[in-house]
This record gives C-alpha cells, structure tokens and sequence, in this order.
C-alpha cells in the first residue's frame, strides 16, 4: 500500500508538471524514471523487534542495518509478493542476515516472476493464470506447505527458501490430490528450468551422495553447479534407484517411492508411477517426457489437462520402460 500510495503521489505531480509545461503524453515515461529513482525503505521497530523492508526493486542491493541481528521478524513488502520471516530460527539454522537475506530476496522476487513468465510463454494452455497472477504470501516459519484461495497463495516453509519454487508450482497445479508426476513436475521445472532456484544455495554435489560419482562421470563441476545440472542429478539418482531399489538409502526425496512423501496425498485409486518413482525420479522421467514431447504437452499432463496417453501417445509402462533402459544405458553403474 505504502509504494502504491507513493506512485500514486508521484504520478499527480508528474501529470502537474505536464499540465503547466504542455509535456503531452510523456507522464507515463516520467512516472517509470521516477519509481526508478524510489530509494529501497528499510526500518527497524525496536518495539516488535521487527525489520521493515519496502519499496525496491534491487533486494540484492539492500543494506540492513546492525539492528537486523537482534531482530525476531523480517516483513517484506513488494507489489508481487510480502514475506514474513522467523529470523530467530533462520538465525539458529546458521544464516547470516546481512550478507544473506538480500540475495535470499531477490532471488525469490526473480524466481516468482521467471516461473510465471515460463509457464505463460511455454505451458500453452494448461497455463493457470487465475492463479498465477495472484499475489504470493511467503511465511518463513516451523510450517510448511501451501494454500490457494481466491485472493493469494500461501507458502509456508523452516528454512530461507529451500523450497520456494517446489511448494509455488504445487500451489499453481492446484489439483485435487498429489501424485508423482506433480511432484515430479515441482521439483523438475523448480530446479532445473528456474535459474533462481533456491536449491544451489541449499544443496551442493557432495562426495557423501551414492550418485556423485555418476554426476562427476556425466561432467558435473561440483563447485559450480548450475540449475540445468539438476537433470542429471535426477537421473543419476533414478540410475542408483534401479540398483538399489525404492529403499531407504537417503532421503524421501531420493530413494523412496512418492507414497512416502508427505506431500503425496492421491490415497485412493493410486497410479502406477505413485509407487514405482520417487520424487526425484520422477523428475528424471518428465524431464525424458520434455525432451521428447515438448513443455506444453507435460504441462497439459502435469496439470490434469490430459491423460498420459493423450499427453504423449503412448501409456505409461510402455514409457517408463523406455526411459528406464536409456537411463540405465547413459549411466554406468556404480
């Protein structure tokens, strides 16, 4: 409201000026430079020990002040999205506020809008722009999950954003119950088509993973890991799962099939691919189905448009059959 009030003002005095100076048609262009021009407003309440940020459009250009470190709560203000952030318990996760908090930011601002922006240029029309276009609520707190309605969509999470992009992409499919190729479809376009992805900031390539070695043979820098890099950790992962077996040898995501997952709420009527992928395999195999039908026919699946035969011509064992055997003949064993 604050910034809003703020143009509003600035636009008056824009159409003022124009008035007295015969400008014509330029207040738009003037009103622009000057939301440009608004300085990024961070305060501090010692009251509510509270951190205040509004009106910017560079959060990796915020400065916070000393005060941060003695704050409990950080309110973000922004015309897309407001945030709401426990900072004691960010703090006891290890954060550093001051160096941390602007990228954390403006990486959520960045990522919001580039997933709203793929999917309405890519999705075709399993586009959801009801829901895309309303604003985002983010609660950093000891919740987590998501809720739509029809004024906002609420995320909830424990740690600085680790799975922002997984729980907003759940949040858009909005489907009745969660299968895998939903969570599937979250954890593919949320991290390996988002450039913002919280996920290489939180999780590394490290020798500990019983697929790092299929990651390093496959010509992963894990010291420069980028989002694209994430489709071949997903397949290297689904490539130790066949070895293996759905099994607990990490973590839910990785070695145990979605029925696992608290997310996965499809009860009844279970569909083969709810108990022969994990999570991150079923990333793997629609990041396959991208490659070989395109992101709109996915989208159309993953958001209930379309059965899998109609999304892309052919039934579900005859698939996942296919795409174990490349899988197992692009990776070696470990």
């Amino acid at each position: 409201m604050f910034m809003r009030r703020t143009i509003a003002v600035l636009l008056a005095v824009c159409m003022l000026s124009c008035i007295l100076t015969g400008c014509g048609t330029n207040t738009g262009n003037e009103s622009a430079s000057a939301r440009k021009d608004l300085q990024p407003s961070v305060t501090f309440d010692a009251g509510t020990q509270t951190v205040y940020v509004n009106n910017t459009e560079d959060y990796a250009a915020l400065s916070f002040p000393e005060e941060i470190k003695k704050a409990r709560v950080l309110e973000v203000r922004d015309d897309e999205f407001t945030l709401s952030a426990y900072l004691v318990m960010l703090r006891d996760q290890g954060m550093d506020e001051q160096a941390e908090l602007p990228g954390m930011l403006d990486r959520t601002a960045k990522s919001l809008s580039f997933l709203r922006g793929y999917l309405r240029d890519n999705a075709g029309a399993a586009y959801p722009s009801a829901l895309a276009e309303l604003p985002v609520v983010i609660k950093i707190d000891r919740l987590y999950g998501y809720q739509t309605d029809d004024e906002q969509i609420t995320l909830k999470y424990d740690e600085a954003g680790a799975h922002r992009e997984f729980l907003y992409l759940l949040a858009l499919m909005d489907c009745d119950a969660v299968g895998w190729e939903h969570l599937g479809y979250a954890w593919y376009a949320g991290t390996c088509i988002d450039p913002y992805t919280e996920v290489l900031f939180e999780w590394p390539i490290v020798p500990k993973l019983p697929y790092y070695t299929q990651c390093i043979a496959a010509g992963i820098d894990p010291g420069h890991v980028t989002a694209a890099d994430f489709r071949t950790v997903y397949d290297a992962c689904a490539r130790v799962c066949f070895e293996k077996g759905l099994t607990h040898w990490g973590s839910l995501c990785e070695s145990t099939p979605v029925t696992s997952e608290p997310d996965f709420t499809r009860i009844k009527d279970k569909e083969a691919g709810d108990t022969l992928l994990t999570a991150f395999t079923a990333a793997s195999f629609l990041a396959w189905l991208d490659e070989a039908h395109g992101f709109e026919q996915l989208s159309l699946f993953c958001f209930g448009k379309k059965t899998f035969e109609e999304a892309f011509g052919t039934d579900f064992k005859t698939a996942y059959d296919a795409w174990s055997e490349w899988i197992i003949q692009t990776y070696p064993a470990s």
